[in-house]
């Protein structure tokens, strides 16, 4: 793998940006077909009072009916530990061919910011393609 281009190399896929509040938010289905590893990203950042950030992995064999992976789920961030970034490897051979991430907040005041994004690698055709254009700098 050329590594001098990542942007051909490894599939970035945006899972979620949510106002952290009292209710789950599921993110978007991610394909995974033609890759064999991916990693996802998690990040917090809980500002209420009690308020705290979850979020876990699900898999699909029709980007549909989701069940949750076992063992998938990140730590917990809380107000008071601050804002936190959590990465999650994931061998694609074990998985459905659909991943996602689903964001569940809670908290008397619930409030702040949490994001998730899917990285897809070791792509079987490159280069890969993303949703928008990459930059080169």
């Amino acid at each position: 793998m050329n590594m001098h281009t990542p942007s051909e190399n490894v599939k970035t896929v945006h899972a979620f940006s949510v106002a952290i509040t009292a209710a789950a938010a599921n993110g978007a289905g991610t394909d995974c077909l033609g890759f064999e590893n991916a990693k996802a990203v998690f990040y917090a950042a809980p500002s209420g009072v009690g308020t705290t950030s979850n979020c876990k992995l699900q898999e699909s064999d029709d980007n549909a009916a989701f069940a949750d992976v076992e063992g998938a789920a990140f730590t917990e961030v809380t107000t008071a530990g601050g804002a936190k970034v959590y990465v999650m490897d994931i061998k694609l051979e074990k998985r459905l061919r659909y991943l996602r991430l689903v964001h569940t907040g809670a908290g008397g005041a619930a409030a702040g910011q949490a994001y998730g994004l899917i990285e897809l690698y070791n792509a079987r055709y490159n280069p890969v393609s993303q949703a928008n254009t990459a930059k080169s700098v």
